[in-house]
């Protein structure tokens, strides 16, 4: 976990080409549609592409530890084996916290 420096936005490169390129990084294949959807401490966008829809978050950096990260999606994948409707994580090549350039991310 990487503290921001003074005044530093922790967002400020996030366009919408680099959430395409982060999924791309990530073996998704975007088609092009991206909504961005509210979220009050996080970036969080709906992606469409080849695996249907998924929502990408962007976790805010020096916010949580990927530990913190980590037991969330743990979490969140026990209560969706016990049926409970909640949105997962998606293990991408066995992972579920992913990372582009100076960014970590989930798909759901």
């Amino acid at each position: 976990m990487t503290p921001l420096a003074p005044g530093e936005t922790p967002f400020a490169g996030l366009s919408p080409e680099r959430v395409l390129a982060a999924a791309r990084s990530a073996g998704l294949e975007p088609d092009g549609r991206l909504f961005a959807l509210n979220s009050y401490e996080n970036r969080v966008y709906q992606l469409g592409g080849a695996q249907g829809m998924l929502v990408l978050k962007f976790y805010r950096p020096a916010r949580w530890s990927d530990a913190q990260i980590l037991e969330e999606h743990r979490f969140a994948a026990e209560l969706a084996a016990a049926e409970l409707q909640v949105a997962a994580p998606v293990a991408i090549s066995g992972e579920t916290l992913l990372r582009y350039r100076e960014f970590r991310f989930a798909a759901f």
